[in-house]
């Protein structure tokens, strides 16, 4: 009597396979998919958090492009944005490249350089607001050197860059990334180029660069959605503890988004103002992976 035994592949079950992916399929859909179809099924209502809503079509969206902290919170958070990614790009790579030598206590060095990046956000706004007041340390370091001080958190002009200043201070995340990108680059470009006579700083730019751009493109990508969801610094650092001010200099995008949710209960227009930014994340997403195809260098 011959026996017949099945192959693994005439063995397989798909309904085995659902079974082990259903506890991810189920968040993916509960925590992920399910709360953006909900957020765009209420941006075409009038809710309330107390009294429930109705169906008002494109109401909110009307109402939404004609009301000026929109295009007041847009400007502000793009802004941002304009600051906060190169800055961030510098700030990674320059300690990263610093990192990366050989020195002695390398090790501490890096430690040291991490911490901001594990602090939670509002503490380092609290420390920032010590910092940047009228006789704060930043504007004791201008003194020592002759400048006189502004009033950073006051000024509309530079609350935005003060903001930025703190959440770049925080650069460790991107350091420990393009570390390990740069330890990555293979050590035999660097060794054929010394052969060929090229200095340091051409290495950097001809051989460094273009190896982690795929590296540099992933945290561009990360740093933009970032800064597009950016909303505490407007929340906590402004003189006389005033949401979005001095004025609406630093009411962001998000904190108008946040209000309009936890301190005027109206989920419809926060429900809209949540669906635009998810839009605006997409396009912005899109035209940057786009633009990437001639500046992104993928080693084979």
């Amino acid at each position: 009597m011959v026996t017949r035994t099945l192959s693994p592949i005439r063995r397989f079950k798909p309904a085995t396979v659902l079974l082990f992916l259903a506890p991810w399929l189920l968040s993916l859909v509960v925590l992920w998919y399910g709360p953006i179809v909900y957020t765009l099924a209420l941006s075409f209502m009038n809710y309330k958090l107390i009294g429930g809503g109705s169906f008002s079509g494109f109401d909110n969206y009307v109402r939404t492009l004609k009301d000026p902290l929109f295009w007041i919170g847009l400007k502000n958070t793009f802004l941002f944005i304009l600051l906060y990614v190169p800055l961030n790009f510098l700030g990674g790579i320059i300690t990263a490249y610093l990192m990366n030598i050989d020195v002695k206590l390398k090790s501490v060095w890096r430690v040291i350089m991490y911490v901001p990046a594990i602090l939670p956000v509002i503490a380092v706004l609290v420390l920032g607001k010590f910092i940047f007041y009228p006789n704060g340390l930043m504007n004791t370091v201008l003194g020592a050197i002759g400048i006189s001080g502004p009033l950073w958190l006051a000024n509309p002009n530079l609350i935005i860059p003060a903001s930025v200043l703190l959440m770049v201070w925080q650069c460790g995340t991107a350091m420990i990334v393009y570390l390990g990108a740069l330890q990555s680059v293979p050590a035999h470009f660097y060794e054929a180029a010394d052969i060929d006579g090229v200095g340091k700083l051409r290495q950097f730019f001809a051989i460094t660069i273009p190896l982690i751009s795929p590296t540099i493109f992933f945290r561009m990508i990360t740093d933009l959605i970032f800064g597009l969801m950016i909303f505490i610094p407007g929340l906590v650092l402004p003189e006389g503890n005033v949401p979005g001010g001095p004025g609406t200099a630093s009411r962001f995008y998000a904190l108008h988004l946040y209000q309009k949710a936890f301190q005027r209960f109206d989920l419809g227009q926060a429900s809209t103002l949540a669906t635009i930014l998810i839009v605006i994340s997409f396009v912005l997403t899109w035209v940057v992976i786009r633009s990437s195809e001639r500046h992104v260098h993928y080693e084979v």
